[in-house]
């Protein structure tokens, strides 16, 4: 009788499926959040970017009215 309870028991309570399937479960898991964080990252670089190329753009224009500012004094002194 107690030989028959210990198999009862083994098969009730025989987990090593279970922790294999939570295991699985959370590879899944982690690798969507990777992907998650990898396309976010792309992301913030292209962002990054294009905040860099504003900046660019905005001493290049910045440097322009320097030149225009210097040319207009040049041809109209009153200016100065």
């Amino acid at each position: 009788m107690s030989e028959d309870k210990t198999q009862d028991m083994s098969q009730r309570y025989d987990t090593k499926p279970t922790f294999e399937t939570i295991l699985e479960e959370m590879r899944l898991f982690r690798a969507a959040v990777e992907k998650r964080f990898d396309s976010f990252d792309i992301r913030l670089d292209r962002i990054e970017s294009a905040v860099h190329e504003t900046k660019s753009n905005f001493h290049a224009l910045r440097a322009d009215f320097t030149e225009l500012r210097n040319a207009l004094r040049e041809h109209f002194p009153q200016l100065r």
